[in-house]
């Protein structure tokens, strides 16, 4: 796939435009006589330009000696010669936001840097061009300079000491370095410390939050606690999945994780990624693709790793723009312990048998459990964890001398990136964690505005939600292959319209007192994590990348090929999605032209007719189903609908490809055994008809591209039809998979 050409939205119910709109204010409408002229005509602008020369005008040509400007309302300042005390006001302005932004990769940045944090540093004494960083008591950081480059960075933490089989330090360091490190096709001129400053603030505002004059309590080990109990969890899982596949499967490894952190309890990682400190990794767009560069590894080696030593770096780190992975980080900020449960220190928040058998008298027990009889998680309540007493003092009003003190702190799992859902699901999951949410947050936003269009005025805000249809478009280049296996690019024009704007909120943060919460509502954030990653894809609007940085997600740079049907990829294809946003499912339906409208017929393939004919024939030769309708046009446009469940579940609602047989019996005339007997036929046929139809939407669950799924489906129909119209053997009608159009990736 190339380059996403977004195009601003609309609002309007129908494809096309008025063809010329005034930029005029409507809001003042004309008075005089019918000969009035209007202000915005060019005309009327150069006619009073020429009659600047006469009469002494400023600006556009109108005079403003007959006018005063205190009693139009314009001031000095709002004309733009604002006196020495605004000029003064509006400079400082532009110096603090200057100065807020970290200084580019420099050692006099660095030290800038420290200085507006408030961070103390000083000179190795040891090694020369290197700067200790003091990140309060409990973290230490080591920054090397070698003519003016960062040369090495050696994180050291009290965690290092209490629990050095997390390698907090040592991983935590190569972190740090990367993220002063210029990211692919970036110039070393252009590195800021932008990303080396939110880490070092989130060590410094966890040391804070654990000094002694707050109770001394250490984020580091509430936070690791955490870390154990999930990784506990998380092996447990991949175990119980790993024994569901044969020993000798491909990519087993990587399956088993993937289906873990997507359907199950999520990846938990210390110092994963880019992120320092602990995340939850719960979702991943296009999980069932891994890069080739995975084909190296030695998955025995990978499995065979201790337990307690989890890898640093995953395939999908180095390729984020093909496996775009949802996570949660995990840290710790100030709050009340009056008002909400503090954080506890504990590596107990699961049992050591992780499961238990379901209880139908258990008020904790799932109702999905309870249905399907399937043990639930053993999940554990640690006590409390209490302030060291202060210091003794005579003052008897010193309330942080009293025993039994809580700490005043939380945790909070903040969302990467974040994720935009509905209002009503921004409610229950503010429910779910006992907190309500802050008043300030109903405004009147919505996905379109949130997640696609952020730079542009929000569709809620404009009040147009129940006025028309909402329409986004898009065109990008998709890549093709057609039934000859030759590569080629077609152009998409694609169109998203949502016809009820539902208004939603962006999920940024999230407060929580115990780690159970985080796994329960995980299935419902995948639903949108799922939904978003799909759109965005096609819609999202977004800036430009230098040439040097441009690259195809999914292919290597084509070789244009000449081909027969050329002229048919030159013309653009329109896609049309519907998206609904309304809980409790999103929906998405697509609309693509049938392959008839745009494919010639030909009788070239396998000495064969191979002329396009009804999807309906050919599922009536394919089926032999006497109840399959042969009625409809084959021009007709593709059309599927798929609903997107909990856990990211892609299920096919609706669709216009295939035909499902119905269940009838021949009659009275064969008797029962005849019923039965026809009834067993008929079964059988609707379990396989059932299979293509999960197979549409599983094939998108593999792309997660919409373009590239209506190639596919495209394709498939004309692979279905030449099957139906010819039974000999045939070996290069539509053999292509969905790998093969997805380029240098390996499909699960």
């Amino acid at each position: 796939m190339a380059a996403n050409t977004p195009t601003p939205s609309t609002n309007t119910p129908s494809r096309h435009l008025p063809a010329f709109s005034s930029p005029a204010a409507r809001s003042v409408p004309p008075t005089g006589g019918s000969n009035m002229l209007s202000y915005d005509s060019p005309a009327v602008l150069n006619m009073l330009n020429d009659a600047s020369s006469g009469m002494g005008g400023v600006g556009m040509g109108i005079s403003m000696s007959g006018l005063g400007m205190s009693s139009l309302g314009i001031s000095a300042s709002a004309m733009g010669r604002a006196d020495e005390a605004e000029r003064t006001r509006r400079l400082q302005v532009i110096l603090d936001t200057i100065g807020a932004k970290p200084g580019r990769v420099s050692e006099e940045g660095l030290l800038a840097l420290c200085k507006r944090m408030g961070m103390p540093y000083e000179k190795h004494p040891d090694e020369a061009g290197t700067w200790s960083l003091l990140i309060g008591d409990e973290a230490v950081c080591d920054v090397t300079f070698h003519n003016d480059e960062i040369a090495k960075v050696n994180l050291q933490t009290a965690l290092d000491e209490e629990r050095p089989e997390l390698q907090f330090g040592a991983t935590g360091s190569q972190i740090l370095l990367k993220s002063l490190e210029p990211r692919p096709g970036q110039s070393k001129i252009n590195i800021t410390l932008e990303r080396f400053s939110e880490s070092l603030q989130k060590l410094l505002t966890m040391d804070k939050l654990g000094a002694p004059q707050n109770g001394g309590v250490s984020c580091y080990n509430a936070i690791a606690g955490i870390y154990t109990s999930w990784r506990k969890l998380f092996e447990h899982e991949k175990k119980t999945e790993l024994a569901s596949r044969v020993p000798d499967e491909r990519f087993r490894n990587h399956r088993a994780e993937r289906e873990v952190l997507c359907k199950k309890s999520g990846r938990p990682r210390f110092n994963g990624g880019s992120c320092l400190g602990l995340s939850l990794e719960y979702w991943m767009h296009r999980r069932l693709m891994i890069p080739r560069i995975a084909t190296n590894q030695s998955e025995k080696g990978k499995e065979k790793m201790d337990v307690d030593h989890p890898p640093s770096s995953y395939t999908e780190d180095h390729d984020p723009e093909v496996n775009e992975v949802y996570s949660l980080s995990i840290e710790c900020e100030s709050s009340p312990s009056t008002l909400y449960t503090p954080i506890r220190i504990s590596n107990d928040w699961i049992s050591d048998a992780i499961e238990k058998p379901t209880d139908a008298n258990d008020a904790n027990a799932s109702i999905d459990n309870i249905l399907h009889n399937t043990p639930s998680i053993d999940w554990l309540d640690p006590k409390p964890t209490y302030l060291e007493p202060a210091a003794q003092t005579d003052d008897a009003m010193h309330l942080d001398s009293t025993p039994g003190r809580l700490p005043n702190i939380r945790f909070v799992a903040k969302f990467n990136p974040p994720l935009v859902v509905p209002l009503a699901v921004y409610m229950q999951l503010y429910q779910t964690v006992g907190i309500e949410p802050r008043t300030e947050d109903f405004r009147a936003t919505t996905f379109v505005g949130l997640a696609l269009r952020p730079e542009e005025v929000d569709p809620g805000i404009m009040n147009t939600t129940a006025e028309a249809t909402h329409e986004i478009r898009s065109s990008k280049s998709t890549l093709v292959i057609d039934d000859q296996g030759k590569e080629q690019m077609r152009k998409h024009q694609m169109s998203l319209y949502v016809p009820k704007m539902e208004y939603s909120r962006t999920l940024e943060s999230l407060p929580f007192s115990h780690p159970k919460q985080i796994v329960e509502i995980l299935p419902v954030l995948r639903q949108y994590a799922a939904t978003t990653s799909i759109v965005k894809d096609c819609f999202f609007e977004k800036a430009q990348k230098p040439a040097s940085d441009q690259k195809l997600p999914l292919s290597p740079p084509l070789t244009p090929q000449k081909n027969p049907d050329q002229h048919n990829m030159e013309q653009p294809l329109q896609l049309d999605i519907n998206l609904s946003y309304t809980p409790p499912t999103p929906r998405l339906t697509l609309h693509i032209p049938h392959p008839s409208s745009a494919v010639p017929t030909t009788k070239e393939e396998c000495g064969a007719d191979t002329s396009l004919t009804s999807v309906s024939d050919l599922l009536s030769d394919l089926l032999s189903g006497p109840s399959l309708s042969t009625t409809p046009s084959f021009k007709h446009p593709l059309s599927v609908t798929l609903d997107i469940h909990a856990n990211g579940d892609l299920v096919v609602s609706e669709q216009n490809l295939i035909r499902v047989p119905a269940l009838q019996s021949s009659g009275d005339a064969g008797g029962s055994e005849g019923k039965d007997s026809d009834a067993d036929v008929n079964m059988e046929q609707a379990e396989k008809v059932e299979q293509k139809v999960k197979r549409l939407g599983k094939a998108l669950d593999v792309c997660g591209d919409l373009g590239v799924w209506g190639e596919w489906l495209r394709r498939e129909v004309v692979r279905m039809e030449k099957a139906g119209r010819s039974r000999v053997g045939c070996s290069g009608c539509g053999r292509h998979s969905a790998q093969q159009i997805l380029g240098p990736h390996e499909t699960l």
